[in-house]
């Protein structure tokens, strides 16, 4: 064979090679997660950020150089707060709920009556809820003109915040009678900008506000659809969502009175309750009301519609569950209440947490803070 032909078969072997080599392999494509992000109120939700003092936008006027120096004292103490609340209390409290609680991430609606705005604690035990309803006596209020306001009145109403979550801070619950002074329209104006607050404090944003009515049919609708109704009961339905997700949740509050006698004169609230879904309840520094006969409507149609009752002994009396109906769980121990709710006396339950088994409660919450003689107790429809 030549040198040439010798060379043309040497290039001719090469050049095979190399585009057998140079064919595309296959490679297993990794689809990239998809990220959504609720669109939401920008100004509404900066302006939360803004009174929980927590990072916000500069919305409207509050990159303003006159309330940065307030805002940023403010928001030094919030931080120091609920820093503290997260390490001592709240982180405690969702290892026990993970470790406890039956189905406490599902999206099931959070019954929370006798809650006020405390939102909080609701969305530390079920972080998932569709919907969080909560009942009280505190004021709705909304939230702050800020703009409109001088520097001298941002500086009270931060103050006037602050004040306002010294029971939380504290105690882990609001006391009714501070609560309504707190939040009345001179200060902090009602329980938006606390519900507010603590959904930014949990890392939400805020998708929207909007004033709520429940009418004499016992159907809920927007307040502006509402405005020649009569026999309203007023509230507020905020939605928020996290940094992403699809998932947007609702808080409703509703400020009412839900005693026999409160029930009794408000049918349309009545119906409204009659209508809930299934649900879970909470119960916490619930007053003993529902352990006598003059809050026993309520206690009906949370034992009606909950899947399960989460409570501390303030809730409904140990004597009223059915132990047919319900499986118990019990956790801590029994104290006898203090002089301010001196007539009651569990004696029931005293008896059924002195069981060795029963485990203990590793944080702090409700009436009990000061003596840390905390008990919980959980039901779980069978």
């Amino acid at each position: 064979m030549s040198v040439i032909k010798q060379l043309s078969v040497i290039l001719l072997a090469t050049l095979f090679l190399a585009s057998c080599s140079s064919q595309p392999k296959k490679v297993a494509l990794v689809k990239a997660p998809v990220v959504y992000r609720v669109p939401y109120d920008t100004l509404t939700d900066d302006l939360a950020g803004f009174i929980s003092g927590r990072p916000h936008g500069k919305s409207g006027c509050l990159a303003g150089p006159d309330t940065a120096s307030v805002w940023k004292k403010f928001a030094f103490s919030m931080d120091s707060g609920f820093s503290e609340l997260d390490s001592s209390r709240f982180l405690k409290m969702r290892r026990w709920a993970d470790s406890e609680l039956v189905s406490r991430k599902s999206g099931k609606t959070l019954f929370y009556p006798f809650g006020g705005p405390d939102v909080l604690n609701a969305n530390i035990f079920y972080p998932n809820a569709d919907s969080y309803i909560l009942i009280g006596l505190e004021p709705i209020g909304l939230l702050p003109e800020i703009c409109n306001m001088p520097v001298g009145q941002v500086n009270k109403y931060l103050g006037d915040v602050w004040y306002s979550l010294k029971d939380i801070f504290k105690r882990s619950y609001f006391i009714t009678g501070n609560m309504i002074g707190a939040l009345k329209k001179s200060s902090v104006n009602g329980s938006v900008p606390v519900i507010t607050l603590f959904l930014k404090r949990s890392g939400y944003h805020i998708v929207s506000l909007r004033m709520v009515g429940v009418d004499s049919t016992g159907s809920w609708q927007f307040a502006d659809s509402l405005k020649s109704a009569k026999n309203i009961t007023s509230g507020v339905r905020i939605q928020f969502a996290a940094d992403t997700g699809r998932l947007i949740q609702s808080v409703f509050y509703f400020q009412t009175d839900i005693s026999d006698e409160g029930l009794k004169k408000n049918h349309g609230f009545s119906k409204y309750l009659s209508r809930l879904p299934e649900c879970h309840t909470y119960l916490k520094a619930a007053s003993y009301l529902m352990h006598g006969k003059d809050f026993s409507k309520i206690r009906n149609i949370i034992f009606e519609k909950s899947s399960s009752i989460l409570q501390d002994d303030s809730g409904i009396a140990y004597r009223f569950f059915d132990h047919n109906t319900w499986n118990i769980h019990l956790y801590g121990k029994y104290v006898k209440p203090g002089k301010e709710f001196s007539w009651i006396n569990e004696t029931d339950l005293a008896k059924a947490l002195s069981d060795p088994s029963v485990k203990a409660v590793p944080f702090t919450l409700g009436y009990n803070w000061r003596t840390q003689a905390i008990n919980m107790l959980y039901a779980v429809r069978k």
